[in-house]
Parts: C-alpha cells; sequence; structure tokens
C-alpha cells in the first residue's frame, strides 16, 4: 500500500460517522476499513459513555480502534476495557453543579464508573434503561450518591432555556468546567482539558503523530476542538449551524455517507 499523508482519523459518531437510524452504512464502514488496511489509527470520539460505544468496534471485528468517550474525558486503547487517559470532573465541583441544578429542576445525568445516575425519573431514564440494562440509577440526593468524579455531567433542559443555562454555569464554574453541547436539548459538561480535542492531541502525541498528518470530522459544537485542532478538519452538510459557520471543509450529509467522502478524498491524494 502506499503511504498517506494522514496517520490518524478521529471520527465523531451521531451525526457523523452514523446514520439517522444508529447504523453504520457499507461504504462509510468500507472508507474506515481502508483506512485500518493502510495502519491508519482510527479512534471514535463520541460524547457516549464507554459501553454505547462498544457494540460498534463489531463493525471492524478484530481491528484495533482506539475510544476517547465523553467527549474525551476517558480514553481508551484497542481492545482495553480501561482508560489509559482519564479526567474527570473535581468531586466537589459536581456536587456543587448536581445540587444547584437540582434545585432549579432541571434533570441531570452524571457518568461515575460506566454507570449513569440521575436525579429523577424520565421518559429518557426509561429509554437509557432499556438500552443499557443496570447501567442507570435513580438518586434522589444525587450530590451524596456521586462518590466519585464523574466523566461528564449532563443537564436536560428546554432548548430555549439551554442558553441562559449555559450562561449561568459559565458564570458560576468558568475555568473549573468545560462547556459544551451534543444536542439542543443539552449541556455537556466535562474537567478542564477532557475535550475530543485534547484527548486526540495526547492520543497523536502518545503516538508520535504530527498534527499535520491528522484528520477529524464531526458535526456538533463538542466536536470543534478536535475539528479545528486537526490539520485536515471537516464537518457534514448536516451539521449545527454553528460548526458549518466555523469549519471550511463540508462534506455530504450523515445519511449521504459524509465520512466515506472524506476519507476517500485523503486516501486518493495519498
Amino acid at each position: 500500500m502506499r503511504n498517506c499523508r494522514i496517520r490518524l482519523l478521529a471520527l465523531d459518531m451521531d451525526g457523523t460517522l452514523l446514520r439517522s437510524d444508529g447504523s453504520v452504512s457499507p461504504r462509510n464502514q468500507a472508507a474506515v476499513a481502508a483506512c485500518l488496511e493502510r495502519d491508519i489509527v482510527v479512534v471514535l470520539a463520541s460524547g457516549r459513555f464507554y459501553p454505547a460505544i462498544v457494540p460498534f468496534l463489531a463493525y471492524w471485528p478484530g481491528q484495533p480502534l482506539w475510544v476517547a468517550a465523553c467527549n474525551g474525558a476517558l480514553v481508551y486503547a484497542p481492545g482495553q476495557a480501561s482508560p489509559f487517559l482519564a479526567r474527570t470532573v473535581d468531586l466537589e465541583v459536581a456536587r456543587e453543579v448536581v445540587t444547584w441544578a437540582s434545585a432549579e429542576g432541571v434533570y441531570v445525568k452524571t457518568f461515575v464508573d460506566d454507570v449513569a445516575l440521575v436525579n429523577w425519573e424520565t421518559d429518557e431514564t426509561r429509554v437509557f434503561r432499556q438500552r443499557f440494562p443496570g447501567r442507570i440509577r435513580v438518586e434522589p440526593d444525587l450530590a451524596a450518591a456521586i462518590t466519585n468524579g464523574p466523566a461528564k455531567i449532563i443537564l436536560f433542559d428546554d432548548p430555549a432555556a439551554i442558553p441562559a443555562l449555559e450562561r449561568e454555569v459559565h458564570a458560576r464554574w468558568g475555568g473549573r468546567l468545560e462547556v459544551t453541547g451534543s444536542e439542543p436539548e443539552l449541556l455537556e459538561l466535562t474537567a478542564p482539558g477532557a475535550t475530543k480535542g485534547d484527548a486526540v492531541r495526547e492520543l497523536a502525541a502518545r503516538l508520535g503523530i504530527d498534527r499535520s498528518q491528522v484528520a477529524a470530522i464531526g458535526n456538533e459544537r463538542n466536536d470543534l476542538s478536535m475539528i479545528t485542532w486537526a490539520g485536515l478538519g471537516a464537518t457534514v452538510a448536516s451539521a449545527n449551524p454553528a460548526v458549518l459557520s466555523v469549519v471550511r471543509r463540508v462534506v455530504a450529509h450523515h445519511n449521504a455517507d459524509g465520512v466515506a467522502e472524506f476519507i476517500e478524498s485523503f486516501l486518493a491524494s495519498a
């Protein structure tokens, strides 16, 4: 095989690699496989927690895919169930956030040791429980139930209320949390430096890969840090307008194999 300039590829999942039905298209699957055949490091960089990412590794059985879970807070080497890199929210900060949010009537989900802890039962709780049995617990006193720093905290609210909620979080904990989002109805909080961009940067450094040899693609605000850091960044046509306004390279819709278009373009130029 010819050498490709790109040596590391970071892929967002929801709204990018995955179609709206949650599957990986045959063309996207083949494009990622082509990268692996050329010894390009592939990392699935997702806001999901690790157990929600693992099933997708079956699209490339036996292949050495890396995983950056919870927006890059936890990074896993191929075949490893424990992260080699973990940045968790300070325990006292986490307790402050969930106490305040609960008092404001905000539904809160925290990810601690691959288990989701929530402050009350909602339809979202029930759907999550069906998808991941045994991976979610309702804790009315959520602050007391959190005994380790969470990898990620999610605040759920009406989309119209999210901007004000974000401003308040910045005002109270600015500098002590990374604040981003991937859906209109939620706000995602991680530890300082726990971003997809930082995870990809640290993985590249660990593997001796220069920034110019890194490609990244995503569709949401939580992807911007890795898209803008990578030497070759792109977004899909269906991306958040806030992303489309920043990222110059735009490929096809996520339901029209935008990821494959992106990969095929840089493989063809090798």
